[in-house]
């Protein structure tokens, strides 16, 4: 009987994770040749998403979790879940059902039949989002897709399911900033693409703000990317020779023609356009400087608190009592 861990990163999701889990159980049941595992990662949440794993966990023995000391992100979380899954496939997909279960048996046809190492799923046109955010999503894959050497389709999404081989691939990169979709198509395996329609969520309400997507987006790009680097250079290098061309032309109408240019206006022009590209470049540069100290400090991505992984070695961690 073939294996398959479900990865599902969980951040205040205290109304729907039940929900969830009983939902998923009737698409399992449905696959009677396969056997699942939950691994539910409780990313610092300040609700009662822990308790709710616990209780799961005592219910359904195929449920465990990991709960980190704090909040370390959603790829934090996904990447300790992969650390932990042993299954034959390994499936990523979020806790509030905007990830079809549904789709399991397209995905297993694919890895099975088909010869894929990876299913990954795209999303249509979705209904009901804004102008705004569906243009600067597709901006994001377009750029992207132009400067980095990962290509994900427009509407690409972590809802995946993999072999355990592509899974221990992504294990072995071990960075602290990390762009999950970025990594997924860097290791380079083989993947199938399917589209499904997204509704919206059942239960609780989203994490995601605009700042915060605008921040993932700026991280997809840095991940993978040294053209914003090279952007500068080569800004620096057009603004040089035409600076060079202007000093000539100045020069040889104020000593030939004796032209004298009013110098006000061109020098403040001059003076906020340099002042801009020069604020530009030092934040570009400071984007991966940045990124250059978090990885040389070598801290760990994430740190567990609690975990049913641990009983099972017989080593189950004194907790606090609980109200």
């Amino acid at each position: 009987m073939k294996t398959i861990d479900l990865v599902v990163p969980c951040f205040n999701e205290e109304e729907g994770l039940e929900h969830f889990v009983l939902e998923t159980n009737k698409v399992i049941d449905t696959l009677p040749d396969y056997s699942f595992r939950y691994i539910l990662v409780n990313d610092g949440s300040r609700d009662k998403t822990y308790l709710i794993m616990k209780q799961l966990a005592t219910r359904f023995s195929n449920v465990k979790y990991i709960s980190f000391s704090r909040n370390f992100g959603k790829e934090a979380a996904m990447y300790a879940g992969l650390q932990h899954a042993t299954a034959d496939y390994v499936v990523v997909m979020d806790a509030d059902l905007q990830h079809p279960p549904q789709v399991f048996p397209q995905m297993i046809e694919a890895l099975e039949k088909e010869g894929y190492d990876c299913c990954a799923t795209k999303r249509e046109e979705r209904e009901g989002e804004s102008f705004f955010r569906g243009f600067f999503s597709k901006l994001f894959f377009k750029i992207s897709n132009k400067l980095t050497d990962v290509k994900n389709p427009y509407g690409a999404m972590d809802y995946r399911m993999m072999t355990q081989q592509m899974v221990r691939s992504i294990v072995e990169l071990g960075e602290v900033q990390r762009f999950s979709k970025g990594i997924f198509s860097w290791v380079g395996f083989n993947t199938k693409w399917i589209s499904f329609k997204t509704v919206d969520r059942e239960l609780g309400t989203s994490t995601w703000k605009f700042s915060s997507l605008f921040k993932y987006a700026i991280d997809g790009i840095t991940c993978f990317s040294v053209a914003p680097l090279r952007f500068t250079a080569v800004m620096g290098a057009i603004i040089f020779f035409i600076s060079l061309i202007y000093i000539i032309i100045t020069l040889i109408q104020t000593l030939f023609f004796g032209v004298t240019t009013p110098g006000y206006v061109t020098t403040l022009c001059a003076v906020l356009f340099l002042g801009g590209i020069t604020e530009m470049s030092i934040g570009i540069l400071g984007e991966y400087i940045g990124r250059i100290y978090l990885e040389a400090k070598d801290r760990p991505i994430y740190i567990t608190k609690f975990s049913n992984f641990e009983e099972e070695n017989n080593e189950e961690k004194e907790e606090p009592n609980e109200k």
